[in-house]
């Protein structure tokens, strides 16, 4: 009774936190694009997730937990695990992750850290479209601390307290922000289902005043965190260490985009090879992604290295590398 009261908890808190977000933003056409900041925020992590679509609120392991569903920190059975996360995105942009688990009895404890590097663009301006000679940059930083407990065999609740950072040319800006997760299982062979509020917190807006625009206000326009909801539901079909079959379904609603259904598949072979695949629907562009991974048994410890392909349209594709060290 208390697991499920537990749940029903957070369900409620999910839908309220939501519905709240949304209340605050002014809808502009279907799918509300533009009205968020803090878009580095919405970047997924991890080859592994990636390649499984990008939901993982009940299927989503290890350390990269920190990034989906906290809550699932407790999938570290001993001991830690450390995680990091390379992505070649779009307009040769590199991405970079870091995350460590520590469990201590029925807690978990994680950091998490991230950085979004653009590299030097090419100033431009009204008299010179081609650039002038001079470049600047636009870099993102993130920190995370979490907290999380088993209160139970089937039920695990956790929360991160997370700080971003975005710098632009001189202009920087800082914000704080809130994730809170749960995950339970059902009681159902390994059937289990998660929460995720990711990105929860006040709005954000570049410091100083902005570049005179002649008539029109000189300062920064403010936009909301770009909070996103998730609800997720994870199957393994068969649970011998020859074959399994993991396959999950994920709803997400976004404060700025429109809902989404997200659907992933991993099969694992002798717990060595790992093929998977993904599909997300409501995008304009791409959609599918596909990956493997590999998983190497060490004297003191696992290695875990994963590969993801994202399509993008005409965007082109991601490429994202990943590993994870520890038990």
């Amino acid at each position: 009774m208390v697991t499920r009261l537990l749940v029903a908890v957070l369900v409620a808190l999910t839908v309220s936190a939501t519905d709240a977000r949304s209340q605050l933003i002014q809808l502009f056409g279907e799918e509300r694009v533009g009205s968020s900041g803090g878009q580095f925020l919405r970047v997924p992590v991890g080859a592994r997730e990636i390649a499984m679509g990008g939901g993982m609120a009940a299927t989503v392991t290890g350390a990269s937990s920190l990034f989906w569903n906290p809550a699932a920190m407790s999938s570290v059975r001993r001991s830690g695990r450390l995680f990091v996360s390379h992505m070649e995105y779009t307009a040769d942009i590199n991405i970079n992750h870091v995350g460590y688990v520590r469990r201590m009895g029925s807690w978990q404890l994680g950091l998490s850290g991230g950085l979004l590097s653009s590299g030097e663009i090419l100033r431009t301006t009204e008299l010179h479209p081609n650039g002038a000679g001079f470049t600047f940059t636009a870099n993102q930083f993130l920190l995370g601390l979490s907290l999380g407990r088993q209160l139970t065999d089937r039920f695990s609740f956790a929360a991160t307290g997370k700080l971003l950072q975005e710098n632009l040319d001189e202009f920087e800006n800082r914000a704080f922000m809130v994730d809170l997760g749960a995950l339970y299982y059902v009681g159902f062979r390994r059937a289990r289902i998660g929460f995720a509020v990711r990105n929860f917190g006040g709005d954000l807006r570049l410091n100083g005043s902005a570049p005179s625009t002649g008539s029109l206000s000189s300062e920064w326009q403010s936009f909301p965190a770009p909070t996103v909801a998730v609800f997720g539901f994870a199957y393994d079909v068969g649970t011998a260490a020859a074959q399994r079959l993991t396959l999950s379904l994920d709803f997400s609603h976004p404060s700025d985009q429109a809902e989404s259904l997200i659907v992933g598949g991993e099969l694992g072979m002798w717990n060595a090879l790992f093929l998977r695949g993904g599909y997300r629907s409501q995008v304009s562009e791409g959609g599918v992604s596909l990956g493997f991974g590999l998983r190497v048994l060490q004297r003191a410890s696992t290695l875990r290295f994963g590969y993801a392909f994202d399509d993008r349209g005409n965007f082109g594709g991601i490429h994202v590398f990943s590993l994870e060290v520890g038990q």
